[in-house]
């Protein structure tokens, strides 16, 4: 029947566009751990852990990059090799909104 080859075309294409959101987030995170990486090295700080932690994700609108997915990461880097501290990384999509460091 004609329902069932719609429901397949559903399922195929929810798969689908699970698999692309997938691609997409972990292309932003790749891009916010070289971003976070490449922060510490021109700074001259120590990068910990080697690591970026999605702390959390919000729909928004930026008048600079339109509606889209705001990803906050967060990173450990050493001033000095001794102490921690946290950086924090907001992407808006795929680009980079702000670098915070606490310093």
């Amino acid at each position: 029947p004609a329902y069932q080859n719609m429901s397949t075309l559903a399922l195929l294409l929810i798969i689908l566009v699970s698999v692309l959101l997938w691609q997409y987030s972990s292309h932003t995170r790749d891009k916010a751990l070289r971003t976070a990486r490449e922060t510490c090295k021109t700074r001259g700080l120590q990068f910990l852990d080697g690591s970026a932690a999605l702390q959390g994700i919000k729909p928004v609108f930026s008048g600079k990059y339109g509606p889209g997915l705001q990803r906050t990461y967060t990173f450990d880097y050493s001033v000095d090799g001794l102490g921690r501290h946290t950086g924090c990384i907001i992407m808006h999509n795929a680009q980079v909104e702000a670098i915070l460091l606490d310093e």
